[in-house]
């Protein structure tokens, strides 16, 4: 199982969810669409090249962000990447995946 963790525009957070849930992610016993939303403050500069979807290349931008956490598991991991790539709004989407350990207690 794995964990992944994506920074998303606020206003886009339900479609990244819905995109990751639909491809696999976000499961937890009997319930899907499971995410961790945290409030988050984003900051970059984009660089000569790059066509950002906000700010200005050359300046720093700093922006309200949500963080979105949802649990996968390593056969879905590759399409659910995918299709939260597909609707993601970020010229380059910022993405941690994490691989959890099973602790049996």
């Amino acid at each position: 199982m794995y964990k992944i963790f994506v920074m998303v525009p606020v206003e886009n957070t339900d479609e990244i969810i819905t995109a990751m849930a639909d491809a696999g992610a976000g499961v937890i016993g009997n319930y899907t669409h499971n995410a961790v939303i945290t409030a988050v403050m984003g900051n970059w500069m984009s660089e000569e090249g790059s066509n950002p979807t906000i700010g200005e290349v050359g300046k720093m931008s700093r922006e309200s962000e949500n963080k979105v956490e949802m649990v996968c598991p390593e056969d879905k991991l590759e399409g659910v990447v995918k299709a939260m790539r597909k609707v993601h709004p970020y010229e380059t989407a910022a993405v941690d995946v994490i691989k959890l350990e099973d602790l049996k207690y």
